[in-house]
C-alpha cells in the first residue's frame, strides 16, 4: 500500500462494525519527519564528531519522536453495534474517547476557512461545535475518496444512530425570546456590536492622521499607507451600520449598509441551505461563522454566500441557528 493511498480515509466494515482510520496522512510525515531527522543526524555525528553509540539519547529522542508520529496515524474511530457505542483508540489501542450512540447526531462537512473540508462527527447536544474528525481533509468537491466514505461508511454508521434515537431528540422547543435578533412588527434584524465596530473606525482614522504628522521620504508610500489605513476605518464604519433584515412574511433577506452597491437582497424560494464554518489561526480555532447560500436565478449551478453570524461558542451558534429557523419558519 502507497503512502498517497494510506493518506486517504480508510474504513472496515464489519456485519456489526465500522472501523474509521482518519489520520493516515500522519504516515506521510513520519516519512518526511524520518529523512529530515536522519539528515539532523548525520550532522550531528558529524560536526560534534562522535558516534551512534555516544549520540545514543538523541538517537532516541529522534526515534521515539517518528515512532509517536507513526502510532497516531493507527488511530480509529470504531462504531460498535453491539455495544452500541462509538469509541476513538489513539494510537490504536489506547481508549481516549467512549459516547453512546443515543448521544450522537451523526457526520457532517465541516468547512474550513482555507476552502478545504473534512468530515466530524457531532454529538446531540454540541451539533456546531469542534466534533471528532472522522476523515481526512479534502480540497475537491469531487474526490474520489471522499465520495466513497460518504456512500459506504456513513450511511452504515448513521443506520446504526438511527436505531438509538428517540422521539424527543429532535423536537424543537419553541423560542419565546430571542438573544440575537431585534423585533420590529413582522420585521428581525441582527444584533450588532455596533459601539465597537465605531471604537475600531475611530482607532484607523486616528491613525490616518497620525500619519500626515510624520516626516518621510517617499510621499507615495505614505499616501498609500494612509489611503489603506482609512479604508480600513470606513470598513468599520460601514460594518457598524449594516443591517441585516430579515421579512418571514415576504420571505426575503436583505443586508443593507451605507455604500448600497454592498446591499444584497434573497428570496427564500432561491435558499440553497446553510453552512457553518469554523475558522483557525495558527491551528487554534477563533470562531464559527453561519453561511446562507442561495441559488441565482439565470446561472444554472451558481451560488451566492451570505455571512449573517459568527460565534466562538458551539451552543451559541446553535442558538443563533435555532432562532434564524424559527423566524424564516425553516
Amino acid at each position: 500500500m502507497s503512502l498517497k493511498s494510506l493518506s486517504k480515509t480508510r474504513w472496515k466494515i464489519e456485519s456489526d462494525r465500522v472501523t474509521i482510520y482518519p489520520y493516515g496522512v500522519f504516515y506521510v510525515f513520519t516519512a518526511v519527519i524520518a529523512v529530515l531527522f536522519t539528515g539532523l543526524l548525520w550532522l550531528y555525528i558529524s560536526y560534534q564528531n562522535t558516534t551512534i553509540v555516544q549520540s545514543l539519547p538523541f538517537v532516541l529522542f529522534l526515534l521515539l519522536m517518528v515512532v509517536l508520529f507513526w502510532g497516531f496515524a493507527s488511530t480509529y474511530i470504531e462504531f460498535d453495534n453491539r455495544k452500541g457505542t462509538m469509541r476513538k483508540m489513539l494510537m490504536g489501542f489506547i481508549p481516549t474517547t467512549t459516547i453512546p450512540f443515543g448521544k450522537l447526531q451523526g457526520i457532517n462537512a465541516v468547512s474550513n476557512m482555507a476552502g478545504s473540508y473534512n468530515y466530524r462527527l457531532f454529538q446531540k447536544n454540541a451539533r456546531y461545535g469542534k466534533g471528532i474528525i472522522v476523515s481526512s481533509g479534502y480540497t475537491k468537491n469531487d474526490d474520489p475518496n471522499a465520495i466513497a466514505f460518504v456512500n459506504e461508511a456513513v450511511p452504515m454508521i448513521h443506520g446504526y444512530l438511527d436505531l438509538h434515537d428517540s422521539p424527543t431528540d429532535y423536537i424543537e422547543q419553541s423560542i419565546t425570546s430571542f438573544k440575537y435578533f431585534k423585533q420590529e412588527g413582522n420585521i428581525y434584524t441582527i444584533k450588532n456590536n455596533k459601539a465597537g465596530a465605531l471604537v475600531f473606525a475611530l482607532f484607523f482614522f486616528g491613525l490616518g492622521i497620525w500619519l500626515f504628522t510624520v516626516p518621510v521620504e517617499s510621499l507615495i508610500t505614505t499616501l498609500l499607507m494612509i489611503a489603506l489605513v482609512f479604508f480600513f476605518g470606513l470598513v468599520f464604519v460601514n460594518a457598524a451600520f449594516t443591517q441585516l433584515i430579515f421579512n418571514p412574511q415576504a420571505r426575503t433577506v436583505e443586508r443593507k449598509g451605507l455604500f448600497k452597491f454592498l446591499n444584497k437582497a434573497y428570496s427564500l424560494d432561491h435558499f440553497a441551505g446553510l453552512q457553518t464554518v469554523r475558522h483557525s489561526m495558527n491551528f487554534i480555532y477563533v470562531r464559527t461563522s453561519v453561511n446562507l447560500y442561495f441559488e441565482v436565478p439565470g446561472k444554472n449551478g451558481k451560488q451566492d454566500i451570505l455571512t449573517i453570524g459568527s460565534r466562538y461558542r458551539s451552543k451559541s451558534v446553535e442558538r443563533f441557528i435555532q432562532e434564524f429557523s424559527q423566524i424564516m419558519g425553516l
